[in-house]
């Protein structure tokens, strides 16, 4: 059984707009999954340095190794943009940024960014490429900005429990909380010997082995 974890902000204090379902859309996702449930840190607890690796930005102060990048997979709901994705305290610099991503060198293989634009295809894979992916299968995301709603985490929980791949699985929880309006987006690695594109949630179909060193990044997105 795959192992997960989650994060959410709903108060900015000031660093952006406060948010309204960002912990029912995580918790959703969190309680729904058939997984072993690792951490769940929320507002003030939530903290952009778990997701970044040690030594890499300033300053350099990156935990994924005890947090993200420990479990198999992540869903962070909150503000975002294409520079990163944003929190609600400074313990660091209150945003993660793909400068300071390395993620699948220990554990992580799919990772959900619940928040705007994160996954905007112009300069997408100078932002999100090479560097960041070290064995990570998907980034799921959004091209466009994305409603605060509190439904989308437990649907794409329950799509991977029924057996979707999880890029299905992914579209259809995006389309089946937004408008046409709004553009979900996926990131997905490959190499010649990997099948990322087949990938589902573990114990309920194939699970390709991680790509690392990937030869192929793919970005998908499509009209919700």
């Amino acid at each position: 059984m795959g192992s997960i974890g989650i994060e959410w902000v709903r108060q900015y204090h000031g660093l952006a707009s406060n948010l309204n379902n960002t912990k029912p859309q995580a918790e959703g996702f969190y309680n729904t999954l058939s997984a072993t449930r690792r951490f769940q840190w929320g507002d003030d607890l939530a903290w952009d340095q778990d997701f970044e690796q040690q030594g890499l930005g300033s300053p350099a102060a990156g935990t994924d190794t005890t947090w993200v990048d420990n479990v198999d997979m992540v869903f962070f709901s909150g503000h975002g943009s294409p520079g990163g994705f944003l929190f609600g305290v400074k313990t660091d610099d209150a945003r993660a940024k793909p400068t300071e991503i390395r993620w699948g060198d220990k554990e992580l293989e799919f990772i959900a960014l619940d928040a705007c634009n994160v996954l905007s295809v112009d300069g997408v894979f100078d932002r999100w490429g090479w560097p960041v992916f070290k064995g990570l299968h998907y980034i799921l995301g959004f091209h466009t900005t994305t409603s605060d709603e509190p439904d989308r985490g437990r649907l794409l929980a329950q799509y991977l429990n029924a057996g979707e791949t999880m890029r299905r699985a992914w579209i259809k929880a995006c389309q089946d909380t937004e408008n046409a309006d709004t553009v979900w987006a996926y990131l997905r690695a490959d190499t010649a010997s990997t099948d990322t594109y087949n990938d589902h949630w573990w114990g309920k179909g194939s699970v390709s082995t991680d790509p690392y060193n990937p030869t192929v990044l793919v970005h998908t997105r499509g009209t919700c």
